[in-house]
């Protein structure tokens, strides 16, 4: 199955606004390849006339003057102050010089309907900018993410999908949270893919092999889970190979319901789970799209600053079938 196809094929039905902050060679690739393809219709910020010399004119590319952003002062010194802290308008005009603050703003303000950064912004300054002016999505505090892995023809797996989470924002979630990030992923999962999530909360024992405090939050977690939503397939704590292996489940956790046939991997804290995204993709041969942010009120999806200009247009056709 070529999942990009089947997101390239969805997105041509019902095209979405993506806005792009960066505009560097490969941001640029991406666009060119993204309004070609007619993936999608872009919004770039142009803070001088250099966009309109790399791109053609296309009905389909916005390109927003960076001045633009002195008309959002007040929204962003709404959005931004509160009791404790009020920002003063040289700060937010200050604040909006950045391409990344004032995508979010215009994000908010329904210029587009999801923001890609990440390509040339560290994760901090994406999500820092998401959370604050963008928000989490109604009645949820878990903003989280996911990697979604596909794998080439000639792989042994070259007919499964996978994602992994949390392994790109939450540090040490407790077991609420690691409940929310299943939840959350399952979710996204099933609808990215078509195909039904079997979610495996991971550990280094299976079914009390071993004991300590991260161990107990696992099954304080699938605890939550199960009672939160009863007819998601989970199971845990597993070890990756009782989780992933037939053979290995039959021995240790013979009665477990996944039967070592797991598609979503629920990390017990971001170390372990950022560590597992790289291998997967290193040695393991992996096509890695992520971390896909979920949990928010609207769409910012955060890029590797490795990313190339292929792993762009990936993002921009997830983003653009969970819109």
């Amino acid at each position: 199955m070529d999942i990009y196809k089947l997101l390239e094929t969805n997105a041509r039905k019902n095209l979405k606004t993506i806005l792009f902050p960066e505009t560097n060679d490969r941001v640029i690739a991406a666009v060119k390849e993204i309004l070609r393809r007619k993936i999608a219709r872009v919004v770039m910020i142009d803070e001088s006339d250099f966009l309109s010399s790399c791109l053609r004119n296309d009905s389909n590319l916005l390109l927003i003057d960076s001045k633009f952003s002195h008309d959002f002062v007040e929204d962003y010194i709404s959005v931004r102050s509160n009791k404790n802290n009020f920002i003063s308008p040289e700060k937010a005009i200050e604040e909006l010089k950045s391409p990344m603050t004032f995508s979010c703003m215009l994000l908010k303000k329904n210029f587009a309907d999801a923001v890609i950064a990440g390509s040339s912004y560290p994760t901090s300054e994406v999500l820092r900018n998401a959370i604050s002016i963008i928000g989490p999505s109604k009645n949820n505090k878990t903003v989280s993410s996911f990697f979604l892995f596909t794998f080439p023809k000639g792989h042994a797996h070259e007919k499964k999908m996978f994602v992994y989470a949390d392994c790109g924002i939450i540090p040490d979630p407790d077991a609420e949270r690691l409940s929310d990030i299943a939840i959350q992923t399952a979710k996204n999962f099933r609808k990215l893919t078509g195909i039904k999530p079997k979610v495996a909360f991971l550990s280094y024992s299976t079914k009390g092999s071993a004991a300590g405090l991260s161990i107990e939050k696992v099954n304080e977690a699938i605890r939550i889970t199960k009672k939160r939503n009863r007819e998601l397939l989970c199971d845990g704590e597993l070890q990756f190979d009782a989780a992933f292996v037939p053979d290995v489940a039959k021995r240790k956790n013979p009665n477990g319901v996944i039967k070592g046939d797991a598609n979503v991997f629920i990390f017990p804290d971001l170390n372990s789970g950022n560590i597992a995204y790289k291998i997967t993709e290193r040695i393991g041969g992996a096509s890695a799209t992520g971390p896909i942010v979920q949990g928010l009120a609207k769409p910012v999806m955060d890029l590797s600053r490795g990313c190339s200009s292929d792993d762009i247009v990936n993002m921009t056709l997830v983003a653009c079938n969970l819109i």
